[in-house]
């Protein structure tokens, strides 16, 4: 059998796995019905209602708040789960729904939005039955249509990266979709060469500060180590054995001279029986948080170091230090509580759950196999989606930014942020900056000022949605000054669903 059908038989098992589920009790979509009820109670959930065929396209000037420098110029993209319901369904995940592009377009004063599904197979699938047909990770439906590979299940909805002329919609298990820059229209899958077309090319792609880009896949026992140049052709690809097979491969780092993997031990096991039902993910009793660190050029040459077990979704950097270790800092969780019980709650209009997770730092010695764990500061509050700024992807990065949740209470659940919070991590500094009990706040990137020199002589730039305003706002921050808050702002005349990432690109 060829690579190419190899690693697409066992991506195919892989995005195919919710038809376990199917085969023994079929998970009926939730009804609307029950969301707009809690939503009617809570206006916070509002962009959780999502968007339909007929509004997925969306096109305004914002209204602008503060002062816009003229330095600040180009396109910031987020990307996220979007189309939640058809026909009387619902999803159960919040990672289920279809993706939506949005772009902001800044240039000269004006701030411009555009907003696209990405059109991909299982969308125009499903336009034209009329109904969800095809399963997703927590939402399962009778009658599933035969599967070509895993691009039929490919929802394009987790990050959105511009590079080389073009925008990526990326998800975790299939291709990346291109669409073109200037008007977000849907171009297709993208097959980086004719012998692996679908072969999972994942939502987390590091770019570094040469503008080649670093990213992995999964498919089955296979990781897949992928290179692509500044022209946005295929460098090179390489394949590996996953010392976890069938394990959950979600984000990744690069150094100067290494990729660097983090494994949780979650896998898919919807059989598993819990007191509150069935479980779709749990850690696997007795395994460790794995980290893969392979060699750039030959991934044949790795070491596998192991710390102890907690879910991991995203990494901050890593970086060679001179003292030949290589420091890792992502965001852990003790369980796998959000992946597999906040996410559904959202869905269902519950936003209490508390998100666990703090700010960690792995140091590895890649000449003894040991490795060490710290916690760092800031701990009190639960955080995800950091960034550093973008110059220092693979190097030493003293500054990361989270969002954040630090108080508990009434409208302060930790599952939906509030706030921003910075830590220096050689000082141990923490800066935060609360929007408020009515803001949601999402992913916020560094973007550097022209002929700034410093990790904080940058902007940060980033989405809220704001439910007094019942409207989706872009803000900017100056990064060296965040507790002082937005020094501008970009309202948009609609809201717009919860997204999970993106990238800044220059004009």
């Amino acid at each position: 059998m060829s690579t190419r059908r190899t690693l697409l038989k066992t991506a195919l098992a892989a995005a195919t796995a919710p038809g376990l589920l199917a085969a023994r009790e079929a998970a009926a979509a939730a009804r609307p019905a029950d969301f707009a009820a809690a939503a009617a109670k809570d206006p916070r959930l509002t962009p959780l209602f999502g968007v339909s065929d007929a509004t997925g396209d969306r096109d305004a000037e914002a209204r602008l708040l503060g002062r816009w420098p003229a330095g600040l110029r180009g396109r910031f993209y987020r990307n996220g789960p979007a189309l939640y319901e058809r026909a009387g369904q619902r999803y159960h995940h919040w990672f289920d729904g279809d993706g939506m592009v949005q772009q902001y377009r800044i240039d000269g004063g004006r701030v411009v939005h555009r907003g696209r599904l990405v059109r991909t197979a299982k969308l125009a699938q499903e336009r034209a039955a009329g109904r969800f047909v095809v399963d997703t990770l927590g939402t399962s439906f009778p009658g599933q249509p035969p599967a070509s590979g895993p691009d039929s299940f490919n929802t394009a909805n987790t990050n959105a990266l511009e590079h080389a002329g073009r925008v990526l919609a990326l998800w975790e298990s299939g291709s990346a979709y291109a669409m073109r820059a200037d008007d977000l229209a849907t171009t297709g899958p993208v097959t980086w060469r004719g012998d692996l077309a679908q072969v999972p090319f994942s939502a987390h792609p590091k770019l570094d500060a040469q503008g080649h880009l670093w990213n992995i896949g999964a498919a089955g026992r296979k990781l897949v180590a992928w290179h692509i140049d500044p022209a946005g052709a295929l460098a090179r690809v390489q394949l590996t054995d996953s010392p976890f097979p069938g394990g959950m491969v979600h984000d990744m780092a690069v150094t100067a001279r290494h990729l660097v993997v983090p494994l949780p031990p979650v896998k898919l096991d919807f059989m598993a029986p819990t007191e509150g039902g069935r479980r779709r993910f749990a850690l696997t009793p007795g395994e460790p948080l794995r980290v893969l660190v392979m060699q750039k050029d030959d991934v044949a040459q790795q070491r596998i170091f192991e710390l102890p077990p907690q879910m991991v979704f995203h990494v901050g950097n890593a970086f060679e230090a001179a003292d030949g270790e290589i420091v890792l800092s992502f965001v852990g969780a003790p369980d796998a509580g959000f992946l597999d019980q906040g996410a559904v709650s959202l869905m269902a209009g519950q936003p209490g759950a508390s998100l666990r997770s703090e700010a960690l730092l792995a140091r590895l010695n890649m000449a003894t196999g040991k490795a060490r764990l710290e916690r760092l500061p800031g701990s009190d509050a639960g955080v995800e989606f950091p960034r550093i700024h973008p110059a220092r992807v693979g190097l030493a990065a003293r500054h990361v930014v989270f969002g954040a949740a630090w108080i508990d209470g009434p409208g302060r659940e930790r599952a939906l942020f509030h706030g921003l919070q910075l830590l220096d991590t050689d000082s141990g500094r923490v800066r935060r900056y609360d929007y408020g009990a009515h803001q949601i706040v999402e992913e916020h990137v560094l973007v550097p000022k022209p002929g700034g020199r410093g990790e904080l002589d940058a902007w940060l730039l980033g989405t809220t949605f704001d439910a007094r305003r019942q409207a989706t706002v872009l803000n900017l921050l100056d990064a060296a000054h965040i507790e002082d808050g937005p020094v501008a702002q970009a309202v948009l005349p609609y809201w717009l669903p919860l997204g999970f990432h993106g990238n800044f690109t220059s004009a």
